[in-house]
């Protein structure tokens, strides 16, 4: 009797063997036939699920997006006001090996999505999901008197680019951008935020105000 095949299974096999491949030899160095190894099926295999390598490719970061987005909202569901926005942008910076996978996929296909445009799209849709999901968090935060009162879209689109600015550094350098200095740069945004300004009140016991020391930049 034939063996049943689960082909959504295979579907997400294929899928995170791309993943995998992308992390050890960039994107431009996976090819389908790497993939195909990494997966442990043939290339007959490949072909019979995926058409080309861009459509892998965006099955990867759709998994990728379903799985940061689970871990975000079960990090969040028993928090509220600040510390739910703090704990949102602490769970898409590279701090853990799973997060840190899920920025160089991410931060890879963005020179790939500039031509293709059902990557763009994916990508678009996603970024508009969580920035939505970040300026409720901000409103929030902001209800409870730990954020000043700005335009929410203003901080969310700042604190994006905060974000971004420093997963790029944590990838590049990452003897210098560990969790830590990560956590304490993002605290040192939102001390900017705070009612009446920088170094305004704080109750956040992780708030870097008081240890404040002298930093290097990225690229000395």
């Amino acid at each position: 009797m034939p063996r049943v095949v689960d082909h959504e299974h295979r579907r997400q096999e294929l899928a995170e063997a791309a993943w995998r491949a992308i992390v050890k030899y960039g994107l431009d160095g996976t090819t389908t036939r790497l993939i195909a190894k990494e997966s442990g099926y043939s290339n007959g295999v490949l072909a019979h699920y995926f058409e080309s390598k861009d459509e892998i490719l965006l099955e990867a970061l759709r998994n990728s997006h379903d799985g940061v987005d689970t871990r975000i909202r079960k990090a969040i569901e028993n928090r509220e006001g600040f510390d739910a926005l703090r704990t949102f942008c602490l769970e898409v910076l590279p701090v853990s090996e799973q997060s840190a996978r899920e920025t160089h996929l991410e931060m890879s296909m963005w020179s790939r999505a500039l031509v293709n445009s059902e990557l763009r799209s994916v990508q678009r849709s996603e970024s508009s999901r969580w920035r939505r999901l970040m300026e409720g968090l901000i409103v929030d935060a902001q209800r409870s008197g730990d954020l000043a009162d700005i335009p929410p879209r203003t901080i969310a689109v700042l604190l994006s680019a905060v974000i971004d600015g420093l997963s790029i550094y944590a990838l590049l350098y990452p003897d210098r951008f560990g969790k830590a200095e990560l956590a304490s740069f993002l605290d040192d945004f939102f001390a900017a935020f705070r009612p009446g300004g920088p170094g305004g009140d704080s109750s956040e016991p992780s708030a870097t105000a008081a240890r404040r020391r002298p930093r290097k930049s990225a690229a000395s």
